[in-house]
Parts: structure tokens; C-alpha cells; sequence
């Protein structure tokens, strides 16, 4: 595809079987990475991986109600090749290779963006360059986890780089040519991942604008760049758009509801008595928002400068949600004081380097970089998220390093050696390659399902935060999952279309639990019924414990284990499922309960907007009435203490934030912050 990126009239060494070997070489690399790994299912492949391919072919929107909450809605087709594979029944190691071979499209594309930034006038790139890329980009230790999985960041990140690696040619030759195909590319990668849209494809904006020299040519660059861009991204997201719309009224359903359905929005908050909101730009405002993700975003403008040597730091929830500590970044702002340093060297002594295109290329893609990573800091902070742009900052590294010692090849040397046996010993020493690795063999997935529920449908009730819906290819053909603990309640038309599917399949509902709790033999402890007594009599519902029984599957199971002789398997997850049917209701003195819980939380949301997005739903458990967020929850007791924790970081504490009758009264006053990424709260403050 990029056969005409080194194209000149001059005659020149052939590039194609260095490239042949080089992509040859990526590939092997990355093959054995995965089979060494082992096979990862992690938590989001099971929650919505493989769900979202197989809606992508057949029609659920009509079926299932938010079976894999408001992830079910984004656009599937990225996953396509998941559901494929599984349906083919491919076995998983053959799965696993083959996404290991579409990963490493994305070290083809670093090399041949390392190649355009650094190539001299032969045509030629220092092979140290080139290959300290490929290197850097790979020993990204949230690249190697994501290698041989279903996750589609790399595969559709692999799209964007590609689009950095036309916009770099551009400055050699083919220019409008090349910028529609980066155009192409970059929009592409914007519809199958939203998050391409900001932190690649906006990012790119300097590269489209310098590689053309008139203001009159900038102009058309960037129409013809956009028109591309915008060309792809419909031509991708449109027919799932028109799914939406045909089903919700809303292309982009749940997202921009209160746009497109104004009138459900004011009813909605005239029933909870708030403000409503029908402003277009408030509601791109909140949209914006809800993007961000506040597990890692840094608090403070200080955090964020740090960010880069935080990033060095052995610890879990830095910039993924595993320990992957990265000394690039922290290279890389060296490597900027260093090239400073060198500029500020050769002209006081008066030298003077012609501009080679290679170097424009660099200088535009060293401009864009920032750009990328101040809006990545703004709105996610998830390393998954940057890995076009983690590539680019291979490419950076290397090219820059080159160009600061190109003059010192031993001083080059003796950096390119601590740069790789810094990043070398973390990954060694402190890094979680795989969410929960298991060997290969087999099926990707092991399920193991009760006969007659792979042949009686029945509309599923999950009681999870992970939905389970990956069985759903597996089950009898008709069965459908309806997501209630996403927080669907009865109010309103996500209500009515809940309590409609519930009344259509009232004499075919089951619920799915999961199980935390093992006999010392392996067997599964049923789930108390307090643990889903209160989602089902929302809706009217209960479970008929005399038709119960269990799915399990292979995996990681996170339970409590019982004391006993230790015998039987510990590598299977169970599911328990029961019928459910009409039941009583909450009564009067619940739903009362309710109101008063639900003014509490609102006015601890309105104390604290920067850590409780509001409005959230308002859920029993136990003893409690809760609201969790992205990281954290708040809760009212029965004893009438209002606490909140931070479920990730907060170590098992629990703080208290008043009393529920002084939070009754009147508002009251909280200061909230955050540090090293924890959520703080003082009550009586603010």
C-alpha cells in the first residue's frame, strides 16, 4: 500500500525486500509474544466484545434492551472478526494468532513512519532509527498486553498510524493523493472507536497543514483532508447509525437523547424535580463528560507536567488499570531539553542545517504529539486509548535521539542503551502482561450450558455489572438479555421499553448471577436472594427458586473460598440462573424510603459535581441505597450515615460524609479533590 512513499525519479537501492523482511520480522515477534502470553479473555471481551460482532450481523436492537449497558450501542463492526472466528469455531489459538498477525500491522506502520521522518536524500533511513522505533513502539507494555486479544484498540489504532504514515510521505511527493488516503484512514479509525476521533485524527491537523507551503494550498489540503476524513467515517458509521434511528429514534442512541427526545428529557425531570436540560450545546457539553474517564485523569495542572515520570512508577491505575509503568515519555521530555540544549549549542557556534522534507516531517509530527497528549490528559489518561499515538512517541524518540547525538554515535549508543534497559527492566520486573492469562486449547469460549437452555429461549436478567453476554450466541436461538443493573428503572422510555420486553416474555424470564462463593471442593455457593430481591421487585418480579441452575465457564474466578479439604477445579466461573416470574412490588414504605435517599444523594452530587456526575440511579443493596460512578460510590445506611469510598484506590475505606437528616435539613458542605489519582471527601468543608 505504500509502495509510492519512496518514490523519486533517482535510482535507488530496492526497498521492498527490506521492507518484506522487516514486516516479516514484526509479525514473527509478535506471534511468539502471543503464544508465550497465553491466552486473555478479559473482563470487556465477556462483558461486550463478542456481543457487539455478533449484533453487528443480526438484528437485536428489537430483542435485547442495553444487555451490555450504553456499550452495546457503539459501533459493533470493529469486532466483527471476534464473532467470526468463534462462530467458525476456529480453535482459540488460531484466534489468538490471527489478531497477533493484524497487530503487528501496527509495528509495519511505525516502521514506515520512523522510515519517512528520518530518510535522507538517497532514500534511504538509518536502520538505528527504524529499528529503535519498531523496538520502542513494542516494549509498550499496554501494547503487549493487548497483543493476541480482542481488544480493538491496536486494530483500529493500526488504521489511524497509518493515516500519520501517509501525512509523513506527504512531505516527499503525492501530496493530495496521499492526504485523502490519510483522510480515509484516520476518518475510518474515528467511526469503529470514537476515541481515534480526538486523540488521532484531530492531533494530525499540523501534519496536514505543513506539508504544503502556501497558505492557498493549506486551504485545499485541509478541505481535501476533511472531506475524506468525514467521507469514511459516514460511509462506516452510517448503516449502524440507521440501525439506531430505526430503533430509538436517535442515530446516536443513548448519547444526544435529550436532543433528539426533549420532551421524555422535561417529563423525566419533572419527575425528579430537577432542571431540565434541552440545550443542544449543553447536551454535547455533557456528552463531552460523560467521555471523560476520572480513574486516570490527573487532578491538578502540577499531576499532569508530572504525568510522564508518574507514568515510571510501578503502581496499578497510573494510566491503565493494570501495572504497566513506561519510561518512554519520560525519555522523550528529556530528549526535549537535550535537543534545546543542542540547538542552542550549534548556534552559538553558528551552525546551520538545511531543512530536509524528512525534517519537516519530523518538526510537524513532533507539533502534533503534544496535541495529542494535552487532549488525552483532558478527557481519558488510559493509555489503551493512546496507542497510535504511543507509537508516534517511539518514532519521536528514536528520530530525535538520532538527530541530537548524530554527532556522538557513542553518546547515541550509550542513550539508546539506558532507554532500552530502563523500559527493558520494567517490563521485567513490574508489569501485568495479561488481565488473567490461561493456556491455550480449546474454544475461546468454554461454556458449559444446560441443555435446555440452549434449546428453551428465555429473556436473560443480569444482576451484574458485567453483563455475561457472550453466552448469548450460545443459547437457544430467541433468548435476548435486558440489562436492569445498568440502572434502567420503570419511569420513563427507557422504563416503558423495559417493562414492555418484561411483560411480552413474563412466562420466559430467567436472571444471571454471578457466583462469589465456592465449596473447598469447587462446587458453586448459590448467591443469597438479598443480593437480587430488590432489582426484580422494581419491576414486579421474583425468582422461583425451584427451577435453578448453573453455567459455568472457563475462566479467573474471584470468589470466596470456604474451609474445607481443598479438592475440584479452580479455573471455572459459575453463573446462577433462575426462572423468574410475577412477584410483589416495593412497598409504600420503600418507595418513601427511595424519595428521601434519592434528595440525599442528589445534594451530595451537587456538593461534589467533580467526583458524582449527577444524576445517577439509586440502588438497594442490603442495608444500603448506593450510587456508583466510574471509580466511586456513595451510599446512605439504614442508620441513617451518609459514606463514600473510593472503590479503586481507596484501600477498603469508608468515610462519612454527615448524617442523612442533616443532608435533609439543608445542604451541606464538602471539599473534594484528588491526589495521585484518589478521590478525596471532608465533610464540613468547602
Amino acid at each position: 500500500m505504500f509502495a509510492s512513499f519512496s518514490s523519486r525519479p533517482a535510482a535507488r537501492r530496492p526497498v521492498w525486500p527490506e521492507r518484506a523482511a522487516a514486516y516479516g520480522i514484526c509479525t514473527v515477534l509478535v506471534i511468539a509474544w502471543t503464544l508465550y502470553a497465553g491466552k486473555d479473555v478479559p473482563w470487556d471481551a465477556l462483558h461486550y466484545h463478542l456481543y457487539a460482532g455478533f449484533s453487528a450481523l443480526n438484528e437485536r436492537l428489537s430483542i435485547d434492551f442495553y444487555p451490555a449497558g450504553s456499550l452495546t450501542y457503539l459501533n459493533p463492526y470493529a469486532h466483527l472478526p471476534l464473532y467470526l472466528m468463534v462462530h467458525a469455531q476456529w480453535p482459540s489459538i488460531a484466534i489468538g494468532v490471527t489478531f497477533a498477525c493484524l497487530h503487528s500491522v501496527m509495528l509495519w506502520m511505525t516502521y514506515e513512519l520512523a522510515r519517512a521522518v528520518s530518510r535522507r536524500g538517497d532514500g534511504t533511513s538509518p536502520a538505528i532509527v527504524v529499528w529503535t522505533a519498531v523496538g520502542l513502539a513494542l516494549l509498550n507494555p499496554v501494547l503487549l498486553q493487548e497483543i493476541g486479544s480482542s481488544f480493538t484498540d491496536v486494530t483500529t489504532g493500526t488504521l489511524a498510524l497509518g493515516g500519520y504514515v501517509a501525512l509523513a510521505n506527504a512531505f516527499i511527493g503525492g501530496r493530495l493523493r496521499l492526504v485523502a488516503l490519510a483522510g480515509v484512514l484516520l476518518g475510518a479509525a474515528a467511526a469503529l472507536k470514537l476515541s481515534n476521533a480526538f486523540l488521532a485524527l484531530v492531533p494530525a491537523l499540523p501534519l496536514v497543514l505543513g506539508c504544503v507551503a502556501t497558505a492557498r494550498l493549506r486551504v485545499r489540503t485541509v478541505l481535501i483532508f476533511t472531506v475524506c476524513a468525514s467521507g469514511a467515517a459516514l460511509f462506516i458509521f452510517a448503516p449502524w447509525a440507521w440501525r439506531l434511528e430505526q430503533a430509538f429514534g436517535n442515530p446516536f442512541f443513548p448519547m444526544l437523547n435529550d436532543v433528539f427526545h426533549p420532551l421524555d428529557t422535561m417529563k423525566g425531570a419533572m419527575r425528579s424535580q430537577t432542571a431540565p436540560h434541552t440545550s443542544a450545546v449543553e447536551a454535547l457539553g455533557r456528552l463531552f463528560n460523560a467521555m471523560r474517564d476520572p480513574r486516570f485523569l490527573p487532578p491538578s495542572l502540577v499531576e499532569a507536567l508530572a504525568r510522564p515520570f508518574e507514568m515510571l512508577r510501578p503502581r496499578r491505575l497510573i494510566h491503565t488499570e493494570t501495572m504497566a509503568p513506561d519510561a518512554r515519555y519520560a525519555g522523550l521530555l528529556l530528549l526535549c531539553v537535550s535537543a534545546l540544549a543542542a540547538v542552542a549549542w550549534r548556534r552559538w557556534h553558528g551552525v546551520k542545517a538545511a531543512m530536509a522534507s524528512s525534517d519537516q516531517a519530523f518538526t510537524f509530527l513532533a507539533a502534533a504529539f503534544p496535541i495529542g497528549w494535552v487532549i488525552w490528559l483532558a478527557i481519558s489518561g488510559n493509555s489503551r486509548y493512546f496507542l497510535p499515538m504511543a507509537c508516534v512517541s517511539a518514532v519521536l524518540l528514536a528520530a530525535g535521539l538520532h538527530r541530537v547525538f548524530a554527532d556522538a554515535p557513542r553518546v547515541l549508543a550509550y542513550a539508546l542503551a539506558a532507554v532500552f534497559g530502563v523500559q527493558g527492566l520494567l517490563l521485567w520486573q513490574a508489569t501485568e502482561f495479561r488481565w488473567g492469562a490461561q493456556p491455550w486449547g480449546g474454544q475461546w469460549v468454554q461454556a458449559t450450558i444446560p441443555l435446555h437452555l440452549q434449546t428453551e429461549p428465555y429473556l436473560y436478567l443480569p444482576m451484574d455489572p458485567q453483563s455475561q453476554s457472550f453466552l448469548l450466541p450460545s443459547l437457544a436461538p430467541g433468548s435476548a438479555f435486558l440489562g436492569i443493573s445498568t440502572g434502567l428503572t420503570p419511569e420513563g422510555s427507557d422504563g416503558r421499553q423495559t417493562l414492555t420486553l418484561i411483560n411480552t416474555n413474563l412466562a420466559r424470564l430467567r436472571m444471571l448471577k454471578l457466583v462469589k462463593a465456592i465449596e473447598s471442593d469447587g462446587r458453586p455457593v448459590a448467591p443469597a436472594a438479598s443480593t437480587f430481591d430488590y432489582p426484580l421487585r422494581r419491576f414486579g418480579l421474583r425468582v422461583d427458586t425451584s427451577d435453578c441452575d448453573y453455567i459455568n465457564y472457563r475462566g479467573n474466578p474471584d470468589v470466596v473460598e470456604r474451609l474445607g479439604p481443598r479438592s475440584g477445579p479452580r479455573d471455572q466461573v459459575y453463573l446462577y440462573t433462575c426462572r423468574v416470574v410475577s412477584g410483589p412490588s416495593l412497598t409504600e414504605a420503600e418507595r418513601e424510603r427511595k424519595v428521601v435517599t434519592d434528595l440525599v444523594l442528589d445534594r451530595v452530587e451537587d456538593a461534589c459535581p467533580e467526583l458524582f456526575p449527577s444524576r445517577r440511579a439509586s440502588l438497594r443493596s442490603g442495608a444500603i441505597w448506593r450510587r456508583n460512578y466510574a471509580d466511586v460510590v456513595i451510599w446512605v445506611n439504614d442508620d441513617g450515615l451518609v459514606r463514600f469510598a473510593d472503590l479503586l484506590r481507596g484501600g477498603g475505606d469508608f468515610v462519612a460524609i454527615g448524617r442523612e437528616e442533616d443532608w435533609i435539613r439543608s445542604p451541606q458542605k464538602l471539599t473534594c479533590w484528588r491526589s495521585e489519582g484518589r478521590a478525596h471527601v471532608e465533610f464540613g468543608k468547602g
